[in-house]
């Protein structure tokens, strides 16, 4: 890594050992080029300097330190609006630093990883390699205003993308997921994070539904008058499931568009595990019962549990891009990779990972045997038309 690459950066250190503080230190500045490295001895003297100073970019905090402990301070960091990255040093359990690590996303924080104690100068080398790609939520994007949305709907500008999956077990190209945009006439191509949540607290969503699974059955269609027999997956709102004829519309659609019940998969978030809501419960059932699959999306992005999955008629398990993007180098998020993947091979559950952007993902989706992948590393979401030239591109790859 370049020396002098991060001189930008002002560095908090704190940590109530000075020799810990005095190692970091000469480690950001022999081996980073970091000239601007300030320390505090305690949580409290930390948190003191940050209210005092804006300019702090990156903060080291040890977790175990008396008075206020680590844990207190992430609180106290989120309520000052601190909006810089955060990395955290600490001897304490992986559970326990895992369980901070979730407690900084829910602050918002823009937490960058963990270095584990007895500290060695190799371990900063994966902190500085996710400067600048950290992804923090902190920036919020203006959603579409309804009438947007219904312009949209009224003039055909909801375009369907799809990004390819494949079997990680003989890379063949098994399944599309349909991806929702509506290209705008000021803002070009939107994505569904600023029109979805605005669709959602109104009918317009299962307008968006049903607009989506009539040109993806017209797309599924003629991929199959061209040789190619595909699943296409589609991603269905809670909100869609909350009516009580919506698998009755699906039923009706894939028999006019002669779609095979088992070549279609609906995605369904893991809020559905949150609680027994006899609505979408009653309609995922009753679509899975017909043949539809079912995918859990996101899986281990909010609060499911990995009891419950044996509850629900559920085919596939997605496993969030989390754990291959922010998280792929942490041994406890390996822990919680294997330990779905052993409880959904005993369920029968297939598993597919999301977000395989490197080789490296590719090879740790490989290598703890998911059974599908998907992800820019594989493809990037594409038009219908650039379907079959991918899938003959792709099978004379592998």
């Amino acid at each position: 890594m370049t020396k002098n690459k991060f001189s930008w950066l002002h560095v908090l250190l704190i940590d109530d050992s000075q020799s810990i503080l005095s190692f970091v230190s000469s480690v950001l500045e022999d081996n980073y080029g970091i000239s601007n490295i300030y320390q505090a001895t305690s949580a409290t003297e930390g948190i003191q300097i940050l209210r005092e100073s804006k300019h702090f970019n990156l903060l080291f905090i040890d977790l175990n330190m008396p008075n206020m402990d680590g844990i207190q301070l992430l609180k106290k960091i989120k309520d000052i609006n601190y909006n810089g990255y955060i990395a955290i040093m600490s001897g304490v359990a992986t559970r326990i630093i895992s369980s901070v690590e979730l407690l900084a996303n829910e602050y918002q924080l823009n937490y960058v990883g963990t270095l584990i104690k007895p500290l060695h100068e190799s371990d900063f080398d994966k902190i500085f390699s996710k400067l600048g790609k950290s992804r923090t939520s902190k920036d919020t994007i203006e959603s579409l205003r309804n009438y947007e949305i219904i312009r949209a709907i009224k003039n055909n500008d909801l375009k369907i993308l799809y990004q390819p999956q494949v079997s990680l077990i003989d890379r063949k190209f098994i399944g599309v997921e349909a991806l929702c945009r509506i290209e705008h006439p000021r803002l070009g191509m939107v994505s569904p994070d600023r029109f979805i949540d605005k669709a959602e607290e109104s009918e317009l969503i299962l307008h968006i539904t049903m607009a989506v699974f009539k040109k993806a059955f017209s797309d599924w269609s003629k991929w199959k008058q061209m040789g190619l027999n595909i699943i296409i997956s589609i991603n269905v709102s809670p909100t869609n499931l909350q009516q009580p004829e919506f698998a009755d519309y699906i039923f009706s659609m894939i028999e006019q568009n002669n779609v095979p019940p088992e070549m279609l998969c609906i995605e369904v978030t893991e809020n559905i595990l949150a609680e027994d809501r006899s609505l979408e419960l009653s309609n995922i059932s009753r679509l899975n019962m017909r043949g539809i699959k079912i995918a859990l999306d996101d899986f281990g992005k909010e609060h499911a549990t990995i009891d419950r999955l044996q509850k629900l008629p559920i085919n596939y398990v997605k496993l969030d891009k989390s754990y291959f993007i922010d998280h792929k180098g942490s041994n406890h998020q390996l822990n919680l990779l294997t330990t779905t993947l052993a409880l959904s091979e005993k369920l029968h559950i297939s598993t597919c990972a999301e977000g395989i952007e490197s080789s490296e993902a590719m090879a740790l989706a490989t290598s703890i045997k998911c059974d599908l992948a998907q992800g820019y590393f594989i493809a990037k979401p594409m038009h219908a038309k650039e379907i079959i030239p991918w899938a003959h591109q792709w099978d004379k790859s592998t």
